[in-house]
C-alpha cells in the first residue's frame, strides 16, 4: 500500500464543490463523470477558471495562446481545447480577461479565481 493519503478515487474539496454544481445544474447521475473530465483537463496548457450557461459550458484559461477557451462537456468527455486563435482576442494575462468579465453571472468559479469576485 502506498503512503498517499489521496487515492485515484478520492475527490477533493474542490472537485466535491464542482460535482454538487454540475448535480444541481445538469445531471445528477453524471456529475461524476463529468467533473473528472474537467478536472483531468485541467492541467498544462489549460486552467479550468469556471462554468457558465447552467453548467454547459466550460472555461479554460488557454497558456499557449493567452485567451479563454468555451468548451462543451458531458459524461464522455471536454470538447477539444486546442483552436487557433485570432490575435484580436489575446489578452496581456487572466487578469485582463477577468477585469472584462461578470463574474456573478457564473455558475462555478474555481475557489483559486474566487477572490475576483469578490
Amino acid at each position: 500500500m502506498s503512503g498517499t493519503t489521496e487515492g485515484s478515487g478520492t475527490f477533493t474539496h474542490v472537485q466535491g464543490e464542482l460535482a454538487w454544481t454540475i448535480a444541481e445544474h445538469r445531471s445528477p447521475s453524471e456529475a461524476v463523470n463529468m467533473t473528472r473530465h474537467l478536472d483531468d483537463t485541467d492541467e498544462g496548457r489549460y486552467e479550468l477558471l469556471g462554468l457558465v450557461n447552467d453548467c454547459e459550458i466550460a472555461l479554460y484559461w488557454d497558456y499557449f495562446w493567452n485567451h479563454v477557451v468555451a468548451a462543451n462537456f458531458d459524461e464522455h468527455g471536454v470538447d477539444d481545447l486546442a483552436r487557433d486563435v485570432p490575435e484580436e482576442i489575446r489578452y496581456a494575462g487572466r487578469g485582463e480577461y477577468f477585469a472584462d468579465v461578470d463574474l456573478s453571472e457564473w455558475d462555478w468559479i474555481h475557489p483559486r479565481h474566487q477572490w475576483r469576485a469578490e
